[in-house]
This record gives C-alpha cells, structure tokens and sequence, in this order.
C-alpha cells in the first residue's frame, strides 16, 4: 500500500484539494495523510476546521504568523514550513507528497519531500498565472516534482517544454471542477443570510503596497455601489491584503444596503452561490473565476494582472480597475459560448489511480532534463 502525504495550506487550495482526498481514502491500495497549515491557521476564518472536518487526524505544520505579513515575512514563513515540513516527512515517511499549484505551502512541501529523497506528485503544473510569485514557484514546483498532474493538455505541453519527460506528464483535469454538479443551489434562507446579492467581489492582492492594493478596489466597489447587492469575501493572506480588506470594511460602512461581507464560505456554500439564478457574476481576480465559474456558466470580470496567461473559457472578460463599470455592462450583456479547458469532472480519480500506480523506475527520484 503506498503511503500519500497530501499538503494544504489554504481555504481555497483545501476546497480542490478535498475530493482528491476522498479518491485517495477510497482506494485499498493508498493510505491517507493529511499535512494542514499555513493560512489555515491565522485567524479569522482559521479554515482548519474545515479541513479538521474531513481529516481529524490531519498533521498540523506552522509558517505563517498572525501579525506578520510583506513578501519577505513570506520567506521567512517558507523557511519555517520547509523545516517543520522536513520533520514531519522524516517522521511518516510516505511514498508520495502531493501538492497543488503554486502557492508558498506548496512550495515548502515539494522542497521538503524532493530535496529529502521522496516522490513528489504535483497538480495543477504548467498553468500560466502571474499573481504575487506564482508563476515562478509553480514553474520551480516542477523542477522539484516527479509525477506531474496538469488540469489541461496547454499546461502539460509546457511542462515537457521545461525539459520534464513526456512519460512523467498524466493530463488529468482539473480537480476544481469535480462534484460541482452535486452540489446544489443554496437555499433561500442563506441566501437572504447573505445579502441577496446579485455579485461577489472576491479579490486577492498581488505583492504591491497596501495603499495600491487599496486603490484599485475602492474602484471596483465604487462601480458596484450602484448596484443591487453585492458580498464581499475577505481576501488571502498575501502581502497587501490588509488594503483591500480595508477598502471593503469602508464600502461596507458607507452604503451597507448594498454590500454585505464574510471572511469566508465554505466550498459548499461558494459553489451554491454561484449557482443562485440571481448571482449575475463574481468580481475580481480568483482563479475559481477562471476554472469553477467556467464549468458553471457564471460571468466573471477579471480584474487586473493576477490571472495573466491562464486558459480562460468564454464567460471571462478582462479589465484594468479603472474599466471596471463598462466593462462589467458589457460582460452582462455579452452571449456566451459554451466549453471549458479544464476536463469532465473526474481529475480526482484519476490523480488517485495515478498515485497508486505510476512506475518509480520511470517518476525516478533522480532528476535529469529531456533536453
């Protein structure tokens, strides 16, 4: 039985992450640990609980602090992870250590396990966004991984570009989309618990300065000001966060028939929202836009350079902060193909038969480039 040690470090990397998880626990042949983190323990949403939900005996690792936030307070929470991370690893030493995508939690895992001598399997390799540091920590997450597990044949063809083997690239699709046609519409009750708003605005920074991240979202909610209602999820914890938190809470506080907030929602509850015929669109620059939205049908305004590069189906429009109230009148108003990049709905399935049975003699632990 392979031991798989599956590393999560944030509410919205947990929400894709969980079905892979129930793949890998449905299985005879793998065994489940789980490794949680990072943003999941800084307050307010502490979204370990959730995660706690699923795996009660999952393995808690520290990285980031409350109080601590900057880019460079960011490498020194890699440093903390890699260590504590190393540790844990040399502890429970499983067979594969599987992460997602490109985020800082993630990186430490794959740096943890690779450097120590153990597979590492990563999902979501290949994919183009610009974000704070993404595009260089997802790419550097490749060099480090031996089984790669990209959502689309776009980012499979860029990892063999980086020099990975062709025979160590498993197209599976993207995990993000899988059980969303079970979940339903939320009820009328939480919808009205919520606002019933007709948009949210769900916007991460990307490493400027509090004040700049700021600045571009008092324009976007300036433009939706004269709209119905609109809920406004708290941002991650990435540097300039506090910026745009704090352009909400002012929002907020100016014209509170309009915009109502949470810190968080549930993957549940989020895919539920989206899926309220009175939800028109969500704001903003998170992938879900670009890769759950899209297997929904939902309208997404794309805001500023976060997502730069990623596949996008139809229902994206992009727009600087500035563009925000015309170009939201003409996503509204704009017809809508159909299709997305992003696979049928079964990646966790096959992310788990692939942990379960790729070769160790051709996923080598010793790396060499194709090229």
């Amino acid at each position: 039985m392979r031991r798989i040690a599956v590393i999560t470090g944030t509410r919205a990397e947990w929400g894709i992450l969980k079905s892979v998880c129930a793949a890998i626990q449905a299985r005879a042949d793998l065994s489940l640990t789980v490794f949680a983190g990072g943003a999941h323990l800084l307050p307010p949403a502490n979204t370990i609980d959730e995660v706690r939900a699923f795996a009660s005996d999952a393995i808690l690792f520290e990285m980031q602090r409350e109080g601590e936030a900057g880019r460079l307070a960011d490498a020194a929470a890699l440093g903390r992870g890699i260590q504590h991370l190393a540790a844990l690893l040399h502890v429970m030493a499983p067979d594969i250590v599987l992460v997602l995508g490109d985020r800082i939690e993630a990186f430490a895992g794959a740096t943890a396990a690779s450097v120590g001598g153990i597979h590492v399997a990563h999902i979501h390799g290949g994919d183009r966004a610009e974000g704070v540091a993404d595009e260089a920590m997802r790419h550097a997450i490749t060099k480090l991984a031996h089984i790669h597990l990209p959502a689309t044949a776009q980012s499979a063809e860029r990892i063999c570009r980086m020099g990975e083997h062709a025979a160590q690239v498993h197209v599976v699709g993207s995990p993000a989309i899988d059980a969303i046609a079970t979940i339903p519409a939320i009820s009328d009750a939480r919808y009205a618990e919520l606002g019933r708003p007709e948009f949210i605005f769900l916007m991460h920074p990307i490493g400027r300065s509090p004040s700049d991240e700021r600045a571009d979202a008092e324009l976007i909610l300036a433009a939706l000001a004269h709209r119905k209602g609109t809920l406004c999820l708290a941002p991650n914890a990435d540097a300039g966060a506090e910026g745009i938190a704090q352009a909400i809470t002012n929002a907020q506080q100016k014209t509170p028939r309009v915009f109502h907030t949470t810190s968080h929602l549930p993957r549940e509850e989020f895919i539920g929202l989206l899926k309220r015929q009175e939800l028109r669109a969500l704001i903003g620059n998170s992938s879900a836009g670009l890769i759950e939205c899209a297997a929904l049908g939902t309208r997404v305004l794309n805001i500023g350079t976060r997502q730069q590069g990623r596949e996008r189906a139809d229902n994206v429009s992009d727009c600087t902060a500035s563009d925000t109230k015309v170009a939201l009148h003409e996503l509204l108003t704009k017809t809508l193909a159909t299709g997305h990049p992003y696979g049928d709905g079964h990646a966790s399935e096959r992310i788990a038969t692939v942990l379960a049975t790729a070769d160790f003699k051709v996923h080598a632990i010793a790396k060499r480039n194709a090229y």
